[in-house]
């Protein structure tokens, strides 16, 4: 080998060759790494891990989805398997209905349930059919009387055998059943609620319209209610009194009647131990005794010596059906526009009511318009022929039809009133109905010239 070939060789294999894209410059002491890769490699270099990264996210995603479609696949049989079961389960209960003998009673007592208050909202009082026959047939003078009667509550439909005799001149028994048919035809009916001074309804069962004779309550023209305070679910406050929260009950329905109200009284006698459970105030003063604190308690001396303290609780309130228009009108609780408020009063579905002020007065002119007719179709006489009566009277027979309107019966509306042309108004109550049904009258015998003659006039024996 020459001279100085090995170490030649062996700096060449020990020395850091530069890469391919290098060179190394050496100037003096000093070398220099040149890159002599063009600037479109580089750019493709990065190119190429821009590549490999999305490739890298593409796998990832895939994996992803492929997992999510997995479970969703696994959800999906879960719910298959779960729906056939349940149908399953479904077809055997199935079967054992269908094997329950009893299945079509049990069902429609179900479905009788749901519908029970609109079918006693729409059962008919048959007990109405006196009140509307009361306010149709005279009761003075002139006179009809009823011999069969018979109700379909179905179509509403009545049908009378009757007969009309007339009691005042002229005596024609037609002209009274003329004027029979006539005032059927204009026969009205009302219903509604009495309400509070609040507005809120007083439960039906809290109200009486009559006495005990089936009289309605009535002043002159104006017809009134009592408001029974001691049954349950009807009692009442005094206008403004305040409720405290802790003792009203949610579901308490808290009814309150006006402070000028006309409230009847009972007297409630406490003996001196009850005192505190009464709510009474009291102090108890040196000698021992009980010293009432409340003004509206009373002391009393009973005749056996026992005394006691008297306390007067209202038992009822007066609540007038018909309104006191001008009283009401002048103290603000009744508008021209017939709006009533701030009183207890009658909430009638059929009855509107408007006003026109008097020039220089307080007073007003009121008027009322009843809208709900108790026979739309008036009265229909079937046939009609003389007769006598079991006085041996000379009497019209006829028999007739005519169909109530159906919302007179019905349970559903409450405090019924049948209201004649004359004014004689009928309520929903018991009612004497003396008076209103007669022994049929006979016909006319072979030989009763009077009684077969066709003139209608009523020539009774010694008038």
């Amino acid at each position: 080998m020459k001279e100085g070939g090995f170490s030649s060789f062996w700096k060449k294999i020990t020395t850091k060759q530069p890469k391919a894209s290098e060179s190394l410059v050496t100037t003096g002491s000093t070398t220099y790494e040149i890159n002599l890769v063009p600037e479109v490699k580089v750019q493709m270099i990065k190119v190429q891990k821009l590549r490999n990264l999305v490739l890298f996210i593409c796998i990832v995603v895939a994996v992803a989805s492929v997992s999510v479609v997995a479970i969703l696949f696994s959800i999906k049989s879960g719910q298959d398997i779960a729906m056939h079961n349940q149908d399953k389960k479904l077809e055997t209960l199935s079967v054992k209905l269908n094997d329950y003998g009893e299945l079509g009673d049990l069902t429609a007592i179900q479905s009788q349930l749901k519908l029970l208050s609109d079918i006693s909202g729409n059962k008919a009082v048959l007990s109405r059919v006196f009140a509307a026959l009361k306010a149709m047939l005279p009761t003075t003078g002139d006179l009809v009387q009823v011999s069969e009667l018979r109700t379909d509550l179905t179509s509403s439909v009545i049908t009378l055998d009757a007969q009309a005799d007339a009691r005042v001149e002229p005596l024609i028994d037609y002209r009274v059943l003329e004027s029979f048919k006539k005032g059927v035809g204009l026969t009205k009916y009302d219903y509604g609620r009495f309400v509070d001074v609040e507005g809120t309804e007083i439960p039906s069962w809290c109200i009486s319209e009559a006495d005990q004779d089936g009289n309605a309550y009535r002043v002159g023209d104006s017809y009134y209610a009592w408001w029974d305070l001691a049954l349950d679910g009807c009692q009442a406050l005094p206008q403004g009194t305040k409720i405290e929260e802790d003792d009203e009950e949610e579901s308490k329905v808290n009814l309150f009647y006006n402070k000028d109200a006309e409230v009847e009284t009972v007297e409630q006698e406490i003996l001196g131990e009850n005192l505190r459970e009464e709510g009474v105030q009291f102090k108890v003063n040196e000698a021992g005794e009980f010293e009432i604190l409340d003004d509206d308690i009373e002391t009393r001396d009973r005749e056996d010596g026992v005394r006691v303290y008297v306390r007067k609780i209202p038992a009822r309130v007066k609540i007038w059906r018909t309104p006191q228009f001008n009283a009401w009108f002048k103290a603000g609780y009744m508008e021209l526009g017939g709006e009533i408020s701030g009183i207890e009063h009658f909430n009638s579905e059929c009855t509107t009511y408007s006003g026109v002020t008097l020039s220089n007065s307080e007073m007003a002119k009121w008027t009322s318009n009843n809208t709900c007719m108790l026979v739309p179709d008036g009265l229909r006489v079937t046939s009609s022929s003389n007769g006598r009566d079991d006085s041996d009277n000379l009497v019209l027979k006829f028999d007739a039809q005519l169909t109530i309107d159906s919302e007179f019966f019905a349970f559903r509306n409450k405090h019924m009133m049948a209201i004649s042309p004359s004014g004689q108004n009928v309520t929903d109550s018991f009612i004497q109905i003396g008076g209103m049904f007669a022994q049929e009258a006979r016909d006319c015998e072979p030989g009763d010239a009077e009684c077969l003659a066709e003139s209608s006039s009523n020539n009774k024996e010694g008038e």
